[in-house]
């Protein structure tokens, strides 16, 4: 029976055909290989039984109709590279402009999320899928092998991202979840901290501009506070993080519902989107989507990198590694 909005579910039902299990005492994670996504992550001991933490769909065949990136992973560079460009030094390398704006998004409109990967390893408690990207896909220089760890520790979903190139080339690998962790209609009753005193607003093409401060905008969460109806619409930049890429530390936290989550990352970016853009599609595995049904905390690099001369080029001396740590504790 799949999981409806406002029905209590005792006990969990089981996973679809072709589904990787991870359990741990308190959570359950569904990875599938088709983008290497996290189909969904239930709370188990909800006070109204099983509870799915994040959006998804209810078969596992219904991500390969999915244009949201819903529970993907993202690549081979997450977020824009506009005008669909590359060019370093006397190169230039046209890539795959899948975005309606001429951009390509997300690693083109056949990338990493829309790609089967191989189940390289898998215990109860983690798996690991890798993907071969040749030279020239989607435009993209050099060879690259990317291997993706999903890992469920006690209360922490651990998401690394590792990545190997034989020449030059922009890396930016994100997990695109939609957090929902209430179960409700909208994440409105949810309460967002982010360590960041600024951001990048967008110009029209939807590129970023350089950073302002998140002081009386709708991106001030410095200090807890909900996520408004009235901000929730303008949600979709990139907060700059106040100690920026190096050792994994802790970055936001997000609580609804009788638990938190803090994200803690390496990536010196953390990406905001409340899913305004979000469409009803294939029946959902938890919350119905729509606009403002669910909350992307994209941890990243540069949008746009390439073009603002931002340190995400990776080769032959220099492999990419990106780390995610999603710890969940309890609250009243």
């Amino acid at each position: 029976m799949p999981f409806v909005q406002g029905t209590s579910y005792p006990e969990l039902m089981p996973a679809p055909p072709g589904v990787l299990v991870l359990r741990s005492e308190n959570f359950v994670a569904w990875v599938i290989p088709y983008g290497a996504r996290l189909m969904q992550l239930f709370w188990l001991h909800a006070p109204e039984g099983v509870r799915p933490l994040s959006l998804g769909f209810n078969e596992p065949d219904a991500y390969r109709h999915d244009t949201m990136s819903i529970g993907a992973v993202c690549g081979r560079y997450g977020n824009r590279i506009g005008g669909a460009v590359l060019e370093r030094g006397d190169k230039r390398y046209v890539l795959d402009a899948n975005h309606p704006l001429g951009h390509c998004i997300h690693g083109g409109s056949a990338g990493w999320g829309q790609r089967d990967w191989r189940i390289a390893q898998q215990d109860a408690g983690g798996v690991v899928l890798t993907l071969d990207s040749a030279d020239g896909d989607m435009g993209f220089p050099g060879r690259c092998q990317g291997r993706v760890l999903y890992r469920l520790e006690g209360d922490r979903l651990l998401w690394q991202a590792d990545a190997r190139v034989d020449a030059d080339s922009p890396i930016n690998i994100v997990q695109h979840s939609y957090w929902n962790l209430d179960g409700t209609a909208t994440i409105h009753d949810h309460t967002l901290q982010v360590d960041a005193d600024s951001y990048h607003p967008v110009d029209a093409q939807e590129l970023p501009l350089p950073a302002v401060s998140v002081q009386g905008t709708c991106f001030d969460f410095r200090q807890a506070v909900q996520v408004s109806p009235v901000c929730a619409p303008h949600l979709d930049v990139a907060m700059v993080l106040r100690i920026g890429a190096g050792a994994l530390r802790p970055v936001a936290r997000v609580q609804a519902g009788g638990i938190a989550m803090q994200v803690s990352t390496d990536r010196p970016f953390l990406h905001l989107y409340a899913s305004g853009n979000l469409r009803p599609s294939s029946p959902a595995l938890g919350v119905a989507h729509g606009p403002g049904v669910g909350l992307c905390l994209e941890t990243e690099d540069m949008p746009n990198g390439p073009a603002w001369g931002s340190d995400v080029w990776y080769g032959p001396q220099r492999d990419y590694r990106h780390t995610l740590a999603l710890d969940f504790s309890f609250t009243s």
